[in-house]
């Protein structure tokens, strides 16, 4: 921390809480929106997003502070029967790199797993190779490519990873959790 002001410098995700989304979270969210993204998503789709409890789960990575809680990162998907859309996964630029987004997904897909979902997929940009290795290392696998779907411009490559309840994704959730052991394993997950 310099002076009053919290910093994202010294940020670890095993430092982080994982909450749900809420509208007092909006503003910190929306900057970060507006930091990685050229046209990203408004107030508006996110209050509407908000409201749909039943068929969607949002999530936001803060960091306690004596200031009050800094947003470092959020997550969100849609489900729909069996199925997750994976619909945002957006880290702060200074927080990259420091495993936020891996704490963010075990997070989304534990609770894909508790909503009973069979699979999940997502849209990553083509030319994001550490956001494309992050979701290979969870079991998505490119099946197809949407041209043009980012700002008209970039490509996004559509990923797919099946058998989401499965034993072999709750071991690897358990592997890649920082927090390992905190969160009782899935009942799913027998141990080998």
């Amino acid at each position: 921390m310099s002076g009053l002001t919290p910093t994202l410098d010294d940020v670890r995700a095993r430092d982080l809480v994982i909450v749900p989304l809420a509208a007092a979270h909006l503003d910190q969210v929306l900057a970060i929106e507006a930091q990685v993204a050229t046209t990203g998503w408004s107030r508006g789709i996110f209050e509407r997003e908000l409201v749909e409890h039943a068929s969607r789960c949002y999530l936001v990575a803060v960091r306690p502070t004596l200031h009050g809680p800094v947003v470092v990162g959020y997550a969100g998907m849609q489900v729909l029967v069996d199925e997750a859309h994976i619909t945002t996964l957006t880290v702060a630029e200074q927080a990259r790199r420091r495993g936020v987004a891996t704490r963010l997904l075990v997070e989304l897909l534990r609770e894909a797993r508790a909503r009973g979902v069979a699979a999940a997929t997502l849209e990553v940009r083509v030319d994001n190779g550490p956001a494309r290795a992050l979701y290979a290392g969870f079991g998505f696998r490119p099946v197809g490519v949407r041209p043009g779907y980012y700002d008209g411009a970039v490509d996004a490559l559509i990923m797919w990873a099946h058998d989401v309840g499965g034993a072999e994704l709750g071991r690897l959730l358990r592997a890649r959790d920082p927090l390992d052991g905190v969160v009782p394993p899935h009942p799913d997950d027998e141990e080998a």
